[in-house]
């Protein structure tokens, strides 16, 4: 039986998940407003180029 040679070490129980989750929403945020940038940036490109995007 494996269990008899290797020892089970619950990592879960070390993590602070309030402090994961607010550091993972922070990231989201950044990223979220990243995406509507690059993507003002991109529709800007079409307008100039004369293939105006209408959303």
């Amino acid at each position: 039986m494996p269990s008899r040679y290797i020892e089970f070490v619950n990592r879960d129980e070390t993590v602070d998940f309030d402090t994961k989750m607010k550091a993972l929403q922070s990231e989201l945020t950044d990223l979220l407003k990243q995406e509507e940038e690059s993507k003002a940036d991109l529709l800007d490109v079409f307008k100039e180029l004369g293939y105006e995007i209408k959303l």
